[in-house]
């Protein structure tokens, strides 16, 4: 009886792989090898097992490809049937492991642009790089130069990007990431205490970018072009930077459990006091934006959006802490009375120390004399006495008309401590446990736009000065891996979706 004669057996789809695996063992088992160090033999492997990784990706690609159903006919979005297929349409992707191709079917008509439902089954971006890699060059852009960061995504993935493609990407990745805020997040977990007790901080601040020309707010490129050209000079540079910077305004929100304190617990004049100080409200549950586009008034509206997501029903003390700027008063006042919310308004107390520090340098020679009249000063602002110290100012410049002239920063200080006199209420705020320094504010900022987008020379585009901004903030807040899943998912719904009849979900 004949033997049965067996099935020919599918051909391995990733023979290349296995090839270059083998290639790869014999090279370290060579007897050359045997006497190289781990550095060589590190760098080897390394550079060997990212080439095996990116075959494994193409003959995987090159399967997925070969296995592809061919349907009668596709129908896009304009309702045009495309009849016709042809096999083999590829296009290139660069990855993290390297350049690979993905082959597919293309469906056509005439006068119609080619739909290929292969790619919308592996969710391939519009773009030629991959998701993947699009992420790693958004969190190499948001922590480092454009040049460092694209040396270091070279080392490690071994492909090379210019700076103009690194802005470009970080640029598409950012770009929905105020639209993802705008949705009905979860708030952060709640502190401890009960919800009625804990605190709900609001602060805000602005901070300028060096920008180019071209970005600058209308306002300021008026003044300049009023200025008109600069006559030629010897000096190398300007001490004044004026009309060269666009405010970057940042928000914070937290939440906080008030601690009861004295003004001893913020400034002790003795040891004892200093010993037994207590210190302010710790900030939990941080959340930060920044942008260099939207206005001061637009993200006065989001701060207290994102305020309303952790405290839809008005339950708790909503604190706002400012450094005085008119126009922020202006929009939290406005914000504040549309949304029919209480908020108690408390003006950074250093920024005030910092105004009574100008006066002191007006009114004493000697740097013991202003600090010794800056502290007891200060002591009395904390203990509700503002007034006591505009009228000791005024009294200085009554009694001293010859030299009134001589003490601007005397002047200044007294209309400054006057005009913000409701919102230095610093005995109630310590008695209630409320913060009355804008510390977090000031950090937020320094991290968020100082370290990154003030650097030596750096002159921003808005695009991409705005990206940065945003990558960094939903990176700080650790939402950076909830916003990729949403960005993914809207990028798939744009880019594959919308163009087939039915919008269908054809990465399903």
């Amino acid at each position: 009886m004949a033997p049965y004669t067996s099935a020919p057996q599918a051909p391995d789809p990733f023979t290349a792989t296995r090839t270059r695996m083998e290639e790869m063992l014999a090279h370290l088992s060579h007897p050359a090898m045997a006497s190289a160090t781990a550095e060589g033999l590190e760098d080897y492997i390394t550079a060997a097992g990212r080439e095996v990784l990116r075959q494994m990706l193409q003959d995987q690609l090159d399967a997925r490809a070969a296995a592809e159903v061919r349907v009668r006919t596709v129908t896009g979005s304009d309702a045009v049937v495309r009849p016709r297929a042809e096999l083999g349409h590829r296009r290139l992707l660069a990855t993290t492991l390297g350049r690979v191709e993905a082959a597919r079917i293309a469906y056509r008509a005439p006068g119609a642009a080619n739909l290929h439902p292969g790619d919308a089954a592996l969710a391939l971006p519009r773009q030629v790089y991959s998701y993947p890699l699009q992420r790693a060059v958004a969190l190499e852009v948001a922590e480092t130069p454009l040049r460092r960061a694209g040396a270091h995504l070279e080392r490690t993935t071994g492909g090379r990007l210019g700076t103009r493609q690194l802005m470009e990407i970080a640029c598409r990745v950012a770009a929905h990431i105020p639209a993802f805020y705008q949705q009905d997040l979860p708030a952060p977990a709640p502190a401890v205490g009960s919800e009625g007790d804990r605190l709900l901080v609001l602060s805000c601040d602005a901070t300028g970018v060096n920008m180019i020309p071209s970005d600058l707010r209308e306002a300021v490129r008026a003044a300049r072009a009023a200025d008109g050209p600069q006559p030629p000079s010897a000096q190398l540079s300007s001490r004044e930077h004026t009309g060269r910077r666009r405010m970057a305004t940042v928000f914070a929100v937290y939440d906080a459990d008030p601690v009861p304190r004295t003004g001893a617990d913020v400034l002790p004049a003795t040891a004892a006091e200093r010993a037994a100080r207590t210190h302010g409200p710790r900030a939990r549950g941080r959340h930060l934006e920044g942008s260099l586009q939207r206005s001061t008034a637009a993200m006065v509206t989001a701060m207290f959006d994102h305020a309303e997501q952790r405290d839809p029903d008005h339950r708790r003390r909503w604190i706002v802490l400012v450094d005085g700027a008119n126009h922020q008063l202006e929009c939290i006042a406005r914000e504040a009375a549309t949304r029919g919310v209480h908020v108690d308004t408390i003006v950074d107390i250093v920024h005030v120390i910092e105004y009574l520090w100008r006066a002191a340098e007006d009114l004493h020679p000697g740097h013991a004399a202003r600090a010794a009249w800056v502290a007891d000063a200060a002591r009395t602002v904390l203990d509700g006495h503002s007034p006591r110290v505009v009228a000791a100012l005024r009294q200085h410049l009554r009694t001293r008309p010859d030299d009134a002239k001589q003490l601007p920063a005397v002047a200044r200080t007294a209309a400054y401590l006057q005009a913000k006199e409701p919102y230095l209420r610093y005995h109630l705020a310590l008695a209630m446990g409320w913060p009355i320094a804008t510390g977090v504010i000031e950090g937020s900022c320094r991290f968020l736009v100082k370290d990154r987008l003030d650097t030596t020379g750096a002159r921003w585009s808005l695009t991409g000065a705005e990206a940065v901004l945003l990558l960094r903030a939903v990176i700080d807040n650790g939402d950076f891996d909830r916003y990729w899943s949403y960005f993914t998912e809207l990028d798939h719904l744009h880019t594959h979706a919308v163009r087939y009849q039915g919008q269908l979900a054809l990465a399903a």
